[in-house]
């Protein structure tokens, strides 16, 4: 098994990342007491702390079932980000890392004028957006109109989902082509408990795939 452990260091704030992998116990607990408080976060994990809660909703026809938006996150796709983390997915891997998503039930309905207006709040902090779930293919319909109203504004996007990406193809869905053909990142591929070491970066477990649309 491979050893590797990488440090993402923010050079404007001083918030220092670490990814390891293959690392032995006792390595693991030096570095924690090298480097002292620590919190433990993974994709579509983040460290606790604020989350978007939409104090109302704009009227638009079109909504999206959403889990929550946190933003500053550097371990969903290139730089620092904004993440839409979508509510319910019909996949539900085994060990899945956020099992609270699955149920839409744990999310709420809410415009996507209310969405974008909250990322747009944020862009100047972050280097892009990230939607993952969830799993957003399960409203393609919704994350097509999302996708289509964030590139109004350049933002880079990285879709996260656990489908691979002949499955969606396969599936000849008008929407579903549309978000492919628009963002910049997909990861695909069911997350796979067994599969969690050299993974790469992004992604949960190494059978999932980084595919650069554009």
């Amino acid at each position: 098994m491979k050893k590797e452990i990488t440090f993402i260091l923010e050079h404007d704030n001083g918030k220092l990342t670490t990814e390891v992998s293959g690392i032995p116990t006792d390595l693991l607990i030096d570095l924690r007491d090298d480097l002292g408080t620590s919190q433990n976060l993974n994709c579509g994990k983040p460290i606790g702390g604020e989350s978007w809660e939409p104090s109302y909703l704009k009227d638009d026809r079109h909504y999206l079932w959403l889990h929550r938006i946190y933003h500053n996150s550097v371990v969903d796709g290139p730089g620092r980000r904004s993440v839409i983390q979508v509510a319910g997915c019909s996949i539900r891997c085994p060990g899945c890392y956020v099992p609270e998503t699955h149920s839409r039930h744990n999310g709420k309905q809410v415009s996507i004028s209310s969405v974008l207006d909250e990322i747009l709040s944020r862009c100047h902090e972050n280097d892009g957006v990230t939607i993952l779930g969830g799993e957003p293919f399960d409203q393609s319909n919704s994350v097509a109109e999302l996708v289509l109203r964030l590139k109004s504004y350049n933002f880079h996007i990285v879709v996260y989902t656990g489908y691979i990406s002949e499955q969606l193809i396969a599936k000849g869905d008008f929407d579903i082509r549309y978000i492919i053909s628009h963002i910049d990142t997909l990861i695909d591929g069911p997350f796979d408990s067994s599969l969690v070491f050299e993974t790469g970066e992004y992604r949960g477990s190494s059978n999932q795939r980084l595919l650069q649309q554009r």
